[in-house]
């Protein structure tokens, strides 16, 4: 459903600033990065992250805060994110 949406939205947004859009890139980034682009820093963290904080959770990261440091850190990215997590 939108929860589907909202992560694909943010794996646009990631593809268009990462250089590696993809299919994703192409196909998401027009109607997204428009419409979603200027307001994607203007969301909260915890919108913005929400996929990838529920996945970190479901993983057993409990602490929203550090997770959403993280995240931030390295633009929403679940691996790097999972690295900084656990120190490596």
């Amino acid at each position: 459903g939108l929860g589907g949406l909202g992560g694909l939205g943010g794996l646009g947004g990631l593809g268009g600033m990462g250089g590696m859009g993809g299919p994703f890139g192409g196909m998401m980034g027009s109607p997204f990065a428009g419409g979603a682009g200027g307001a994607a820093s203007a969301q909260p963290p915890e919108e913005r992250f929400r996929v990838q904080l529920e996945r970190l959770r479901d993983m057993g990261f409990s602490d929203q805060q550090a997770n959403i440091a993280a995240l931030q850190a390295v633009n929403g990215n679940i691996d790097a994110a999972i690295d900084r997590l656990l120190g490596a």
